[in-house]
């Protein structure tokens, strides 16, 4: 019932396709019903003509005209349900695929870091399928025989009643079959579904992080992993094929015996001269006719579990909330400035793990800080919160403007906000496309003389212009055919073609030799110096060169601020930075490998 109120809510969307469904199947059943009424009629009037010796050939003209119009009108309304119903289940999948996407385009980190990659692939592919298919068709068949089984008994109930009762007796079997199965096919179509999704979770982690698999020369073991829940997706198939082939014969056979029934009682009746022959035929053509629904009707449960299954992966994930809620009437802040942030006693936990712990900090206006930390102290998350990919548990982030005093982060607009912050990572994502469309992502009507502005900053030109085809060149998908410094200079030119206020730079020239790092550390000096506003840099690094052009640095531990000052007070005063800073001496340029290591040395 879940399933089919979400279903039900699509359906009602394309209300007028779903009508036009109802109608056109509706006089294509009624008139299907009426052929064999008009055959048996005409069999009967030609009968009782030749008894009575006066054989008109114009009643099996009418017999035969009447057939031949209610064909038409079966055909043309049959053909018009079918394509308005192919329409409908295509409209229907397309609106459902269009809300997945939405809802991943719309979730918050949190909401990837619970589900599997290749698990979200298949939700929007292979899940929809079954529903596709029941949309287009299974609809249809299950309307077509509803239609079907009304029509029939109602022409046996008036025609005979003990004709009625006797098939009566035997019809229930088809039901109580029909509810065996879909108990044992419910719950089992639903482990295919989850079995298909952890599947296709091991082909994209072999795909994606195929130069890992390579380098630890673990293909034996990915393929022993994948031998096994490819298995196990065949085993679950094969069982449910099994069942489907023992559940169909028997509902062909209990149709068999309500023919026999019929062919026997009918026969009776005939000779009783309780019914003419004519109708027995009618009854017959019925029953005839009743077989194919029947059989349709037994696949459409076995499909209507299928779609019972994939659908509650589907819409149990529409459902799912995106861990951001935002405020009805959101705040934006609308001068291009960038505001003081305040994280006024800030802890954050993923899941069971305590990442920050009561974290007080102030990063001004303009100010370029540096944060530094051994791994798991809190750094990218601290990063994290600020374009608001995730919210504190405790504790709130504050934003101070010139107009106003404060904002509650949680209150702004997060599209309008998340304009104003740059983002590059350590290891930054790139599209399978040209260099140009990956630095123009979030501005496509740059200009190429904004692009080649960044690109010179970023000291990306002379790579460039030494590619056959430029800016023009494509870099393959997720930028294999790049180095992690190219890459990373990629990313950062993207950031800066979009003048965000805030600036946040996670390791972002970790991959660059020193020389180019110098380089880009100038140019992106004069570039900051040239700006009419001031705007406020993060740098997460592992490079001391860096902290050389920061006004502040922040050192973490365990999510706490351990130290914080600027260069030359820490040097003085500092109990931790000294130490790191002397490590130049011993030729240690890891700031995060030598945090690790003083940190421990005086615990």
């Amino acid at each position: 019932m879940h399933v089919l109120k979400h279903l039900l809510h699509y359906v009602l969307q394309r209300k007028t396709l779903a009508v036009s469904v109802l109608i056109f199947i509706f006089i294509a059943q009624i008139t299907e019903l009426s052929i064999p009424i008009l055959v048996g009629v005409t069999i009967d009037q030609i009968l009782l003509s030749i008894t009575e010796e006066r054989f008109e050939i114009a009643i099996v003209l009418t017999g035969v005209m009447l057939i031949i119009i209610a064909s038409v009108i079966r055909g043309v309304t049959y053909f018009l349900g079918r394509w308005i119903g192919y329409l409908q289940g295509e409209r229907i999948i397309y609106d459902i695929r269009k809300d997945l996407f939405n809802k991943y385009e719309t979730s918050s980190l949190e909401f990837f870091d619970t589900h599997h990659t290749g698990d979200l692939m298949a939700r929007a592919t292979t899940d929809l399928e079954p529903i596709s298919e029941f949309l287009v068709w299974g609809e249809r068949i299950l309307l077509q025989a509803f239609l079907t089984y009304v029509g029939i008994y109602l022409v046996l109930y008036i025609i005979d009643i003990r004709l009625f009762l006797l098939i009566g007796i035997v019809t229930p079997t088809l039901f109580i079959l029909s509810y065996f199965v879909s108990t044992k096919l419910g719950p089992l179509f639903f482990d295919i579904r989850q079995q298909y999704g952890k599947l296709t979770t091991v082909i994209q982690e072999n795909i994606a992080g195929t130069q890992i698999v390579k380098a630890f020369n673990a293909e034996d073991r990915e393929k022993t992993k994948f031998d096994k829940e490819n298995f196990t997706y065949f085993d679950l198939r094969a069982y449910a094929f099994k069942i489907r082939s023992v559940f169909l014969p028997m509902i062909l056979f209990v149709v068999n015996l309500l023919i026999t029934i019929l062919i026997f009682a009918g026969g009776y009746l005939v000779i009783q001269g309780d019914i003419s022959p004519g109708l027995l035929i009618t009854l017959f053509t019925y029953f005839i006719m009743l077989a194919m629904p029947t059989r349709f009707l037994a696949f459409s449960l076995i499909m209507y579990q299928r779609v019972s299954a994939a659908g509650d992966r589907v819409f149990t994930l529409l459902e799912a909330p995106t861990h951001l809620p935002e405020v009805p009437k959101a705040e934006r802040i609308l001068e291009n400035i960038s505001p003081t942030i305040i994280f006024d006693k800030v802890s954050f936990s993923y899941k069971d793990r305590q990442i920050l712990s009561n974290i007080s900090l102030t990063i001004n206006s303009g100010e370029k800080i540096a944060i530094l930390g051994p791994t798991g102290s809190g750094k990218t998350t601290i990063i994290s919160l600020i374009p608001r990919f995730y919210d504190p548990n405790i504790g709130r982030i504050l934003l101070k403007t010139g107009q106003k005093t404060s904002y509650d982060l949680r209150d702004l607009d997060l599209k309008a906000w998340r304009q104003k912050v740059g983002f590059v990572h350590q290891e930054p994502f790139l599209f399978g496309r040209t260099i140009s469309e990956n630095i123009a992502f979030g501005v496509p009507e740059a200009t190429i003389e904004q692009i080649n502005k960044v690109v010179k900053i970023t000291q990306l030109d002379e790579f460039i212009s030494n590619l056959p085809d430029g800016l023009e060149t494509i870099i393959g998908e997720r930028g294999v055919t790049l180095s992690g410094g190219q890459k990373q200079r990629v990313a950062i030119a993207r950031m800066l073609l979009r003048k965000c206020p805030i600036m946040i730079l996670d390791d972002a020239t970790s991959s660059l030799d020193i020389s180019t790092e110098a380089r880009f550390q100038e140019a992106f000096e004069e570039y900051l110096d040239g700006l009419q506003d001031k705007q406020t840099v993060i740098f997460i690094t592992q490079r001391l060169s860096t902290l050389k052009i920061v006004d502040r640095i922040i050192i973490l531990n365990r999510g706490q601020i351990i130290e914080q000052g600027t260069h030359e007070e820490l040097l003085e005063k500092g109990q931790i930075y000294p130490l790191l800073w002397k490590t130049q001496e011993l030729g240690m340029v890891d700031i995060k490998l030598a945090l690790e290591k003083i940190i421990q040395e005086r615990s």
